[in-house]
């Protein structure tokens, strides 16, 4: 064992500075403890950790004198209060006697009274531990004084007995270190590299202006369109519901925008004389260019002059459409190659031979019926 708790405390009473408790009232007088006694005694005599320390504060002091206890430990003390008792000089009287040398009415041999406090306390610790000083105050009338005792020191044994140490147990060993490759750390490495170069590549494409995406979009030839409404047109049967006048604008519409998509001439905007004058100056046979005019007055004096012709004829126009349409599709072509060479210069051929085409006709021409 590593020591025992001593059996006694120290009994010098001593006049303690601190303030009086808020239960008492009056001034202090120091010279009450000339006749207090104080004691201060602790048990078992020996403690290992978890025991209960028993401390006993016995006073005597004169008669009339009161004395009061503490309620708790001392502050900063290192144990913790279990139990508390009292015992006064009444107590003693009924029970048969005080301690040794006291008669049966609480008092000792000198004729004062005799008090006890036993408080069962909780000590933390091991080894030499000291606890602080116990004050009691003691009071006549309007005086008071505080006694105190010394510190307390007492050992308290530890649990661990020399089993243990025969046992040969020892303490744990330092952490072993373990060899680490260093593979993982290459391989994360790279890792980190990639995706750094992966980072950097996307933000500068990102970054990059993107270019106009333009939707290609095939340009289908002028008779082409032409052909398809035509078509369109002759399964709509207009005729047969007496819309004539919508039949002929549709047909009128569709035969202008074949003209004027394939040969640049003007026929949507112009009347009829005008587009067949400009047909005329684009190099259009005469009889062709009077199938044109010969469909277009139908289609105005519908349009305008509340004309109504048979559902035959109604429907013949769309046939005399489709052939001025097919009659003058081959002109096209042959027309795209005079702008190439025209553009290119006289006699240069561009993509492809220069197609030797002969002059405008004139009125007079017209009038021949020349045209290439």
């Amino acid at each position: 064992m590593l020591g025992v708790a001593s059996a006694w405390g120290a009994a010098a009473p001593n006049v303690a500075p601190a303030p009086a408790p808020q239960t008492l009232f009056g001034r202090e007088a120091p010279e009450l403890l000339r006749d207090v006694h104080l004691e201060a005694h602790t048990s078992p005599d020996s403690l290992t950790v978890g025991d209960r320390l028993i401390l006993e504060l016995s006073v005597d002091a004169p008669h009339g004198v009161d004395v009061r206890f503490p309620d708790t430990v001392p502050a900063n003390d290192k144990s913790d209060l279990l139990e508390r008792s009292i015992t006064s000089p009444a107590d003693a009287a009924q029970k048969g006697g005080g301690k040794a040398g006291a008669n049966d009415t609480g008092r000792a041999a000198d004729g004062r009274d005799h008090w006890t406090a036993r408080y069962t306390l909780a000590v933390f610790g091991v080894g030499d531990v000291a606890l602080a000083p116990w004050r009691v105050t003691v009071r006549a009338d309007s005086l008071y004084a505080v006694a105190s005792t010394d510190s307390i020191r007492i050992t308290v044994d530890t649990v661990l007995t020399d089993s243990l140490a025969q046992a040969k147990i020892r303490d744990l060993k330092p952490q072993e270190g373990l060899p680490l490759s260093q593979w993982p750390w290459i391989v994360a490495g790279i890792a980190a590299v990639v995706l750094a170069v992966a980072l950097v590549w996307w933000l500068r494409r990102r970054r990059r202006p993107q270019a106009a995406v333009i939707p290609l979009v095939r340009q289908r030839p002028a008779d082409e369109v032409a052909l398809e409404a035509l078509r369109r047109l002759e399964t709509q049967r207009l005729t047969l519901d007496g819309k004539f006048k919508e039949h002929y604008v549709a047909l009128s519409e569709i035969l202008r925008r074949y003209l004027e998509d394939g040969f640049g001439v003007a026929a949507l905007e112009e009347t009829t004389a005008e587009m067949c004058y400009d047909l005329g100056r684009h190099g259009f046979d005469r009889a062709h260019v009077q199938q044109i005019r010969d469909l277009s007055d139908e289609a105005d004096l519908v349009k305008f002059a509340k004309f109504e012709p048979s559902i035959e004829d109604a429907v013949r126009a769309i046939d005399r459409g489709r052939d001025v349409v097919k009659a003058t599709c081959m002109r096209m072509t042959v027309g795209a190659a005079v702008v190439q060479a025209a553009a290119a210069g006289s006699g240069v051929a561009v993509g492809g031979p220069v197609v030797a085409l002969p002059a405008p006709p004139g009125d007079g021409a017209m009038a021949q019926g020349g045209g290439a």
